[in-house]
């Protein structure tokens, strides 16, 4: 569930905020509770869907809805879950909506909400379990011991891969200034920090669930999310058989959004969807390709288009590196101050490979 409705309602089911707390009681009491929460009550009492017990109209508060949960029957909130509206209700949807579900309370609250894309709540009370359902889907809601350990192992796993993927760098650095790239070694960069990414991608569901309680953790989820894919996209502009047409270098990911995490490890995956085909590890090792410039460009922050201009006029960056201030005061939209910026960014790749090269002839 990831539509914008299922976010604002994981908001005031985060752990912390009233509906939560109330759901938390009635788990620590060892009861079961069917909650729904009608956007139309008075549309639900005319067909049918609703068979009135109680008629409260009261403020919501957790204590309510864990004492009203001792009753058998439904609780029926207003959708903004600040109102209790009935309690000891008989729910009643279309006995033609088929339902995966098994128990009484879980299979009728599947069939209620895809009857009325609202949402019902149903606390298991053998289970110990809360299932959400809400347009069609199910999502079962953990608790915030298990959200949190499921959250930092997985944001652990992407730390990793992102000191994987710039240890990676490092060495294709070093690769370009030998003139020595490999596909292989490309694949395996990228491998690593698309894995980085889909990784962090997936905590997101966590951070639904636990809100404004998640701390430190988001703001790890955000700064992966916010450096890493223009780091990888660079490269995926850098070495793409296609000189690609996006502008800004994170856009290139989508050409691998539809590949599986456990794809992502798969270097003739990713160099098959580079455009390359390959079907050895020989054909990987030795098929050696040039970058275009893009990473060391954007590196630059100048605009999109001008790297774009700067890329078409040179080629490759073998070429770039070789470009005097005049020739790159003559590319269109590089004027005096972009040209010395670009200049600066070579002169410090050309010093890092002098440094590179002496550090080899000492060995």
């Amino acid at each position: 569930m990831t539509d914008e409705g299922f976010n604002r309602i994981m908001d005031f089911l985060a752990p912390g905020k009233p509906l939560r707390k109330g759901i938390d009681r009635i788990i620590e009491a060892n009861l079961g509770a069917l909650i729904f929460l009608a956007s139309k009550p008075e549309q639900y009492l005319e067909n049918g869907i609703i068979q009135l017990g109680f008629n409260l109209n009261s403020d919501f508060l957790p204590e309510k809805v864990y004492e009203l949960a001792k009753m058998d029957g439904a609780i029926v909130l207003n959708s903004e879950a600040n109102k209790i509206l009935f309690a000891n209700v008989q729910l009643n949807p279309d006995k033609n909506i088929a339902s995966s579900q098994t128990g009484m309370r879980h299979r009728t609250a599947e069939k209620i909400s895809n009857q009325t894309d609202d949402l019902t709540i149903a606390v298991s009370k053998r289970r110990n379990s809360v299932s959400v359902f809400y347009k069609k889907k199910k999502h079962e809601l953990l608790p915030e011991g298990i959200i949190f350990e499921r959250l930092n192992q997985e944001i652990t796993i992407a730390q990793r891969y992102k000191q994987s993927f710039f240890n990676q760098i490092e060495y294709l650095n070093n690769e370009e200034s030998r003139k020595t790239v490999s596909l292989s070694d490309v694949a395996e960069i990228l491998s690593k920090g698309l894995l980085t990414i889909k990784i962090t991608q997936g905590v997101d569901k966590y951070l639904s669930e636990l809100g404004e309680i998640s701390g430190s953790v988001k703001l790890e989820y955000e700064e992966i999310l916010r450096s890493i894919p223009k780091f990888v996209g660079a490269i995926i502009m850098d070495y793409h058989i296609e000189d690609l047409k996006y502008q800004k270098s994170e856009d290139s990911i989508e050409i691998f959004k539809d590949i599986k995490l456990d794809d992502l490890v798969n270097l003739y995956t990713i160099s098959r969807m580079l455009g390359y085909e390959v079907s050895s590890d020989d054909e990987l090792e030795e098929r050696n390709i040039v970058p275009r410039g893009y990473r060391i460009l954007y590196s630059t922050k100048l605009p999109p288009v001008a790297v774009k201009n700067v890329v078409e006029n040179f080629k490759n960056l073998p070429n770039l590196m070789e470009a005097s201030f005049e020739d790159l005061t003559n590319v269109t939209g590089i004027g005096k101050r972009r040209a010395e910026i670009i200049l600066g960014a070579l002169n410090r790749k050309k010093k890092e490979n002098d440094f590179e090269e002496k550090e080899v002839n000492k060995q």
